[in-house]
């Protein structure tokens, strides 16, 4: 791997320090920084648009800046069958596991090719209004259907292979990829799930009953979610947190795996456990 795509969230990277830090790296080892002539935008506005431009130039993008700025680049650049790797600039950091330190690092063990990529299964979702296809997306981390801004319950009705499985009056529902787990799903109080595991897991958000259950389904089943007849107003589906889509009463999505992966360069495998003791139960310890 020698042209290497850098794409940065500018809000993460005052002065744009660690970015030139970036490419000095890959200089010295004997790469080429690939940047979009429009680089080093404003935040998180035009990376869509920057990531397109860079994609047929190089053999691996990395991206600076937190887990949002890595969905958004991965959502681009899976179509190119492109690997990413992530340089934490945020909080927690999943996605983006070299901290700031690594840098230097981490370049010298890609270009002496001592890494690996991992294939991360992505969810393909699609929205049906009067019975035709309305909108089409793929998530790396989850699907979710809310009220949009309405104090209302929403009720959805949940089928998995079209057999029915429940109903769930309350705020909504999260459909979520093993990645997807430690994010809006298991703040729902949805499983957490190693991120190389195929399954798909289902959690309903803040459900008005007096059981609340998250269900795993395998990753070849299909989920089905209805928006009851009966529901006047709007309701959001959102796809990573980055995309949303309006829809009502008799509206539905599908939601199954979808045919690609991202895939994910990993500079040292870091236990996924490890990771998440000491990303989220050190960090509730603070």
């Amino acid at each position: 791997m020698k042209n290497i795509g850098i794409i940065t969230n500018s809000d993460k990277d005052a002065g744009f320090a660690y970015t030139n830090m970036l490419i000095d790296s890959i200089k010295k080892f004997g790469g080429q920084a690939i940047l979009p002539t429009s680089s080093l935008s404003n935040g998180m506005e035009g990376l869509d648009n920057e990531v397109k431009e860079i994609c047929c130039k190089c053999d691996l993008i990395i991206c600076l800046g937190g887990d949002g700025t890595f969905i958004k680049t991965a959502r681009t650049a899976y179509l190119y069958n492109l690997p990413i790797l992530g340089i934490n600039l945020g909080s927690l950091g999943f996605l983006t596991d070299i901290e700031k330190g690594e840098i230097d690092k981490a370049v010298e063990n890609i270009f002496q090719n001592n890494f690996n990529i991992e294939e991360r299964m992505m969810l393909l979702s699609k929205i049906y209004k009067d019975g035709k296809l309305f909108a089409e997306d793929v998530a790396i981390n989850d699907v979710s259907i809310s009220r949009a801004g309405i104090l209302r319950i929403l009720h959805l009705s949940t089928y998995i292979d079209e057999n029915f499985f429940d109903m769930f009056p309350g705020d909504g529902i999260v459909v979520a990829t093993p990645t997807g787990s430690t994010a809006y799903s298991m703040s729902a109080g949805g499983p957490i799930a190693e991120p190389t595991s195929k399954l798909i897991i289902v959690t309903p958000i803040c459900p008005h009953l007096l059981y609340s259950r998250s269900f795993v389904a395998s990753d070849e089943r299909k989920i089905r979610i209805c928006v009851s007849d009966g529901f006047e107003h709007k309701a959001l589906v959102t796809v990573d947190g980055q995309k949303n889509y309006e829809i009502t009463g008799g509206d539905y999505i599908e939601i199954e795996k979808a045919p690609s992966t991202v895939k994910i360069l990993k500079i040292h495998s870091k236990n996924f456990f490890t990771v998440l003791r000491n990303k989220i139960y050190n960090r509730s310890e603070e």
